[in-house]
């Protein structure tokens, strides 16, 4: 519904409106009836207005400059005068400010403004579409454009450039003329790829919400923006060789400006990698082959960094050096995992990346590398019987060959060693607890024979200390203290549910003097055989 206001400084006026108007009928709302002016002022600014309808000629403020007034805070509000006053110059004025209809007061009825109200619903109606229809024409030729200037950056890096002319005249298309300059091309791309696009659904949707932002906060002039792959994006900025210290600062400040930005905007991180001036068409389109290309570089690059291409550092083969720091690094990561040094993960693993970072090995060797230490660490923890279906060998290889820097894979690795060292923790626990239990189990189905340690050691295998020091520290009470709170409890059991005497009792639990058993049963149940047998009859 459309919210109309109605202001006059005549209270049965006011009054008339408000209860004879069928507002539902004619699908509007009344949002306000207000005498003085002013006071209808305040409230247009804190709420959306539709369509006023004001007396002409009030004290103070007069429906002139209301109307003024009220168009500055609602560009599309439609107006209706009501008037006493039938002379040229109202007339004149009102049609000057696009008022929908000039009412006189000696010929309103509710009909009358209410079939006015209806028009000027329609009125609403088609100037809502028509901005509707507008906009989603705008938003096709932008989408168009920029579909033009990713075909226009794709062909060039791609495609020979076999005639210089007709690529100028194209370029000339974007803003990109040499005769006026040299052209930095950037290269901006999020740092972490994998959950920026599952975020925004697709990478197509991520790349144009990154293009609109830089678009937006770079202003015209500023730098040419072209849209490219995966949610990269390529600039181009105008560069001046004989200011070059200051044309560098001037770049990298805009860039800094912009990966705050798309933080802020976008919620993406977005790190910059930068290329050399060009001159000629042909060093331009070498130069952006060359930063596209540079995966190995922006794999070792920090997140939210800018760097350049000219301090790239060349990255180094695989080699016998990598696949020597093969065992060191498992050996590492293992014991990490067994001996559960969940405090000494972020060290090690940063020690680790480090070496990786210092040395600059190839991002798919080292992806390898490290995916085949995670599956030895797999395996070590499925020979425990234990296999998390998180880490299945099909996850973890897709998982780390995803990662699309040096810094990613440190965390995804922090991430999993934390995960590895949980599972082992608990593969520890339901072990030992495993032999507690048995153990238990053990004495229960002997509690008419003596039991000793040594006997309950051999049973399960292990040694005597390791089962005394075990059976401690997971139930809070030594074997021995075991032993016996398990025949009295079945020394109870027999008193209320036999006739069998104390001394049969105290033969069947193995104990051949009577009241050696009588003094263990009071100090475990706070009775002697006898009362506890005739408490529980009675």
């Amino acid at each position: 519904m459309y919210t109309v206001f109605v202001v006059d400084d005549d209270l049965p006026v006011l009054h008339y409106l408000k209860e004879a108007l069928p507002w539902e009928e004619v699908q509007c709302r009344l949002g306000g009836c207000f005498q003085d002016p002013e006071e209808a002022l305040s409230a247009a600014g804190a709420s959306q207005v539709d369509i006023l309808v004001t007396d002409i000629g009030m004290p103070g403020m007069d429906g002139m400059a209301l109307i003024r007034a009220m168009r500055a805070l609602h560009p599309g509000l439609k107006v209706v005068i009501l008037s006493c006053h039938d002379e040229f110059d109202y007339a004149q004025q009102a049609l000057k400010l696009h008022v929908t209809d000039y009412v006189l007061k000696e010929t309103m009825t509710a009909g009358l403004i209410g079939d006015l109200l209806k028009q000027m619903k329609e009125a609403l109606d088609a100037d809502r579409t028509s901005e509707a229809e507008k906009r989603d024409m705008e938003a096709k030729v932008k989408q168009n454009d920029s579909l033009l200037r990713q075909a226009f950056m794709l062909q060039t890096i791609q495609s020979p450039l076999l005639n210089v002319r007709e690529w100028e005249r194209r370029a000339q298309e974007y803003e990109i003329e040499f005769s006026h300059g040299e052209w930095v091309p950037v290269l901006a791309f999020p740092d972490r790829p994998r959950e920026a696009i599952a975020r925004f659904r697709t990478s197509e949707l991520l790349r144009d919400t990154a293009e609109n932002v830089l678009a937006e906060a770079l202003g015209t002039g500023a730098c040419e923006v072209f849209p490219y792959q995966q949610g990269e994006l390529l600039l181009l900025f105008p560069f001046s060789s004989e200011h070059r210290i200051g044309s560098w600062k001037r770049v990298e400040e805009m860039l800094r400006t912009q990966q705050k930005c798309l933080l802020q905007y976008a919620k993406v991180s977005y790190s910059f990698l930068i290329g050399l001036p060009c001159k000629e068409p042909l060093r331009l389109k070498e130069n952006l082959a060359a930063l596209v290309g540079l995966g190995k570089e922006r794999f070792y690059m920090p997140h939210g960094s800018i760097g350049r291409m000219e301090q790239a550092l060349p990255v180094a083969g695989l080699g016998d050096e990598l696949l020597a720091q093969y065992v060191p690094a498992l050996e590492d990561f293992r014991q990490l995992v067994l001996q559960e040094k969940t405090d000494s993960i972020a060290a090690t693993v940063g020690q680790w990346m480090g070496i990786m970072r210092e040395n600059r090995f190839h991002p798919v060797e080292v992806k390898e590398w490290m995916l085949k230490i995670v599956l030895e660490i797999r395996l070590r923890l499925k020979s425990l019987q234990m296999n998390p279906t998180s880490f299945s060998s099909g996850l973890l290889h897709h998982d780390v060959m995803e990662l699309a820097s040096l810094q990613e894979l440190g965390e995804w690795l922090q991430h999993f060693l934390n995960q590895a060292v949980g599972c082992a923790g608990r593969i520890r626990k339901e072990s030992k607890r495993r032999e507690v239990l048995e153990c238990q189990r053990f004495v229960a189905s002997k509690w008419q024979e003596r039991v000793g340690l040594e006997e309950a050691a051999a049973h399960l295998h292990l040694h005597p200390n390791y089962l005394s020091r075990l059976f401690k520290r997971e139930t809070g009470e030594n074997f021995v203290e075991f032993v016996t709170r398990t025949k009295m409890e079945k020394a109870q059991e027999l008193l209320e549910r036999t006739d069998k005497t104390v001394e049969e009792i105290a033969a069947m639990l193995s104990y051949e003097n009577k009241n050696y058993f009588t003094k263990l049963f009071k100090a475990h149940t706070g009775a002697l055989p006898s009362a506890y047998r005739s408490a529980k009859k009675r």
